[in-house]
């Protein structure tokens, strides 16, 4: 029998088809924004992805920040700022 897998957020989960954005074929002169959660080494490793991005990839540069809760999705505010800012974004968990 298989087992249930439970959504971490605390909401209720709600089917819904998405769009994805669409793909860039390289990273050159492009702003990533890096999403960090609070847990540990999530900073380190996304402040090393950022400085692979803009040396072996090409970016222009990274914008950092951080989210208040690793249970919860971004708050919407941290969200948009992203998106105004960063031509593309990665959120990353530590451990």
């Amino acid at each position: 029998m298989p087992n249930q897998i439970l959504d971490p957020t605390g909401q209720k989960s709600v089917t819904k088809t998405v769009v994805l954005a669409p793909r860039r074929a390289d990273l050159r002169g492009t702003t990533v924004g890096l999403l960090m959660m609070p847990k540990q080494n999530s900073d380190l490793f996304l402040e090393e992805l950022g400085r692979l991005l803009v040396d072996q990839c090409g970016a222009a540069g990274v914008v950092t920040r951080t989210k208040a809760s690793v249970a919860f999705p971004a708050a919407d505010e941290l969200a948009e700022e992203i998106v105004q800012q960063c031509d593309v974004a990665v959120a990353g968990v530590g451990d």
